[in-house]
């Protein structure tokens, strides 16, 4: 699997929610809302696509490794995105547009936290997630080439 694919959903990943952000902290008009709504929905879009990729592709891949600790590593992200994804959900289905700018500040005090956790979590996935599916990819093309090279 080409983890450079996710990389690049990451970078695109924290624009969005970098730009939400930035807006939830100056936020005072109909149109900033509009905006932030806006921006809400191109990192939903962008959160489902990251996901299902993951889902379908990177997680199978590392739960039937060899290797114990690479299978308890995956088996933690799914865990752990859960409940990112539980309080992703809960966020975009609360911050309705009025929602927004009857009440700016706890908007933004709950953008500030939810990006945080985002952030923290593409970093990590690219600190040892992505890695572990690069070294599994690895020993799989080895493996493959071993095979072919005693044929």
């Amino acid at each position: 699997m080409d983890v450079e694919i996710l990389k690049a959903q990451h970078r695109r990943i924290i624009r969005l929610a970098s730009a939400l952000g930035g807006l939830a902290e100056v936020l005072k008009t109909k149109e900033d809302a509009v905006r932030a709504r806006e921006l809400m929905g191109a990192l939903n879009t962008a959160l489902i696509e990251h996901l299902a990729i993951e889902d379908g592709e990177l997680y199978p891949v590392l739960m039937t490794s060899h290797d114990p600790a690479v299978r308890q590593l995956a088996q933690d992200y799914v865990d752990d995105m859960g409940a990112v994804s539980g309080a992703w959900a809960h966020y975009f289905g609360e911050w309705s547009q009025a929602k927004i700018l009857s009440d700016r500040n706890r908007f933004a005090t709950a953008t500030k936290g939810l990006i945080g956790a985002l952030a923290h979590r593409v970093a990590r996935e690219d600190d040892t997630l992505y890695p572990a599916m690069e070294a599994a990819d690895a020993r799989s093309g080895a493996a493959r080439s071993k095979g072919v090279a005693s044929s």
